[in-house]
């Protein structure tokens, strides 16, 4: 008790003592603070390490490991969902493709084609596959699919039409477009092989670009496609792939330009051969279309039928027809076929598809990349040379 007290009489006399030195030296103040925050700093490093080690000992984090994540080898799980650790075929045309956040989820946009505002036109150069079919007035529109890749905007986005619901619901895509003829607004209606996304509904998934006049300025993004449909655990997915693929020949055929007369000049479209490259350079009013370089160009020749005052058109969709693909320099001459009966919910994707044979019944082998399917209606030209 003695040797505590004396202790404690000690400590109060150095602390008085050093609180008259500081009366004396204001710096040593600064001193003691400097002390202080050290002796706090080490501290704050032992306590740290100490329970670093006893979190890890707890917990014992390891690096993940796809077995025990899927419960399945690795490569299999690659085989059905990329991983993005390496380039994949796409589904939809066969090129390689560095991402596919969409895991075969099917993207279908309606973009417009009007000649004055062909400039502005963005995202059609990353499309897998583009439908380009006659609308009113000779004018020409145009459904772009696309497979997965990440595309900042596609655009401008227009109205739609029966025959492109056909088509996206095919794939059972995520179907793009601001409103719509009376007809196509009505076959959406219940339709359970599309998710229908509207800008009269969503005004979200599809922008407007101010620098651009209404309608020509609505433009939408894989990122909000997909954001989208996350929200609402819409996930069809095409897993087969759309047409039997080839090597490029390794000699092209001499057949180097096509001409598609849809109506006008404006809408006129040519498409030159690159030998070097096995593609085919697009040129639409006499122009070059963008940087737009297909691998196959498929003409789809039906039967068309004017509805309206307004020019609406009746395109053909089932049944069979004419059909010409060029690819490598080369035609190959056949047909193409699509089931008219009425697709059930359950049906493979794969049934539903509009195929392409040539004379022998074969169905005919695309080069991987992009691929044009230009609806040409029955007595216009096409002319290749």
């Amino acid at each position: 008790m003695v040797l505590r007290l004396e202790t404690i009489m000690n400590f109060k006399e150095l602390l008085q003592r050093l609180r008259q030195k500081a009366k004396f030296e204001p710096k040593f103040i600064g001193v003691l603070a400097l002390v202080a925050v050290g002796a706090f700093v080490i501290i704050e490093l032992i306590l740290g390490a100490i329970m670093h080690s006893v979190e890890k000992n707890r917990y014992d984090i390891q690096p993940l490991d796809e077995r025990v994540i899927y419960g399945i080898a690795p490569h299999n799980v690659k085989d059905d969902f990329p991983l993005l650790l390496e380039k994949q075929p796409s589904i939809l045309n066969g090129a390689p493709i560095e991402q596919d956040i969409g895991k075969g989820q099917v993207l279908a946009v309606v973009i417009e084609n009007y000649t004055p505002i062909r400039s502005t036109q963005i995202g059609l150069e990353e499309a897998a596959i583009v439908y380009e079919v006659p609308t009113e007035g000779g004018i020409t529109r145009l459904l772009a699919l696309y497979d997965g890749r990440p595309i900042e905007a596609m655009g401008p986005v227009r109205s739609a039409r029966p025959y492109f619901i056909t088509w996206a619901s095919e794939y059972r895509a995520a179907f793009v477009h601001v409103g719509g003829s009376p007809e196509a607004l009505a076959n959406l209606i219940g339709n359970f092989r599309l998710f229908n996304i509207d800008e009269f509904a969503d005004y979200v998934t599809i922008w407007r670009n101010n620098q651009y006049l209404a309608p020509h300025n609505a433009f939408t993004s894989t990122e909000n496609i997909y954001e989208r449909l996350n929200k609402e655990n819409y996930y069809q997915p095409v897993k087969t792939k759309r047409f039997p693929f080839k090597d490029p020949d390794d000699v092209s055929g001499d057949i180097r330009t096509i001409t598609i007369d849809f109506s006008i000049a404006p809408y006129a479209v040519k498409y030159a051969y690159d030998e070097t490259n096995h593609t085919y350079t697009r040129y639409n009013g006499g122009k070059t279309h963008h940087n737009i370089q297909p691998a196959n160009v498929v003409i789809q020749f039906v039967d068309t039928e004017v509805l309206d005052d307004i020019g609406r058109l009746r395109i053909q969709t089932h049944g069979t027809g004419k059909t010409l693909v060029f690819r490598d320099g080369h035609v190959v001459e056949g047909t193409w076929e699509k089931d008219a009966s009425i697709n059930s919910p359950d049906q493979p994707i794969d049934q539903s598809w509009t195929k392409f044979f040539d004379q022998n019944g074969d169905e005919i082998e695309l080069n991987r990349g992009q691929v044009w399917i230009e609806v040409v209606p029955n007595g216009r030209s096409v002319n290749y040379f």
